[in-house]
C-alpha cells in the first residue's frame, strides 16, 4: 500500500551543508507528531536506491542541497518540471546521479507520485565535515518552518485529492 506522503532527505552528513536535506528531515520530523500517513525517509546520498521508495509513494516532499546561486541558508520550493531542464553544467542537485534523473527513471518504468514538492536549500561549505556552516545552522530554524508548512500544504491537498 502506497504511504499517502514521503518526506525524503537527500544529503551526504559526511560533507558538511551537503546534508543539510538529512539534517532538516531529522529537525522537521521531531518537530511535532505528525500524522500516521506521513513517512520520514533518510535518502542519503540519493541515486537509483531511492527508486522503490519513490514508487511506494502517493506524494513526495523532498528536502536537499542544490546549487542555484543563491546566498547560503536561502531556498526555494520548486517542482521536478522546474528541475528539469538544468543542463549538466548548471546542474542543481550535488549527486552522481541526480534526483530528478532517478525521479525521470520511475516514471518511465515503474510509478511515480504526482504531487512533488522539492525544498532546495542553498549550501555553503561542501567540504568533509559533519556540522553545517554557521550560515546553514543560523537559517535551520527558517528551514524548519518551510518544511513543516510544506508538509502541511501536501497533506491538505492529498486530502483534498481523495
Amino acid at each position: 500500500m502506497p504511504n499517502a506522503i514521503t518526506v525524503l532527505g537527500l544529503g551526504n552528513i559526511l560533507m558538511s551543508d551537503e546534508g543539510v536535506g538529512v539534517r532538516l528531515l531529522e529537525a522537521v520530523g521531531d518537530s511535532r507528531p505528525w500524522p500516521a500517513e506521513v513517512r520520514f525517509v533518510d535518502g542519503g546520498a540519493g541515486g537509483l536506491n531511492l527508486l522503490n521508495i519513490i514508487e511506494e509513494a502517493e506524494c513526495l516532499v523532498v528536502f536537499d542541497a542544490a546549487d542555484m546561486r543563491l546566498v547560503p541558508g536561502d531556498f526555494r520550493i520548486l517542482t521536478p518540471d522546474q528541475l528539469a531542464g538544468a543542463d549538466d553544467e548548471h546542474r542543481l542537485s550535488l549527486h552522481d546521479v541526480s534526483f530528478v534523473e532517478t525521479l525521470d527513471l520511475c516514471r518511465r518504468f515503474f510509478r511515480a507520485p504526482e504531487l512533488i514538492r522539492i525544498l532546495a536549500v542553498q549550501p555553503k561549505c561542501l567540504d568533509y565535515g559533519r556540522q553545517l556552516s554557521p550560515e546553514l545552522l543560523a537559517a535551520m530554524p527558517r528551514l524548519m518552518q518551510a518544511g513543516a508548512e510544506l508538509i502541511a500544504d501536501v497533506l491538505a491537498r492529498a486530502s483534498t485529492a481523495r
